[in-house]
């Protein structure tokens, strides 16, 4: 079996799509990438800034405290 490189990846899956929605996808992409090679993921921004996702105890408090401020206002939803 043959390693796939994940430009090779990405081809296949661009292939995919129908042309008119390319650039689109392309804009997509370009945006997780500030000019200076910044990334702008969600993963990258944690990352860059020292958080880490809530340990299961974390989200338990939290939602706890804010957990009934969180729904829709005035009984919407």
């Amino acid at each position: 079996m043959e390693a796939v490189t994940t430009r090779e990846t990405a081809h296949a899956l661009l292939d995919r799509y129908p042309d008119e929605e390319l650039d689109d996808i392309v804009a997509f992409l370009a945006c997780r990438r500030a000019a200076d090679g910044t990334d702008l993921s969600a993963k990258g921004i944690l990352a860059r800034h020292g958080e880490r996702p809530l340990t299961p105890q974390e989200l338990e408090q939290f939602m706890a405290e804010y957990g009934p401020h969180m729904g829709p206002p005035d009984g919407e939803g």
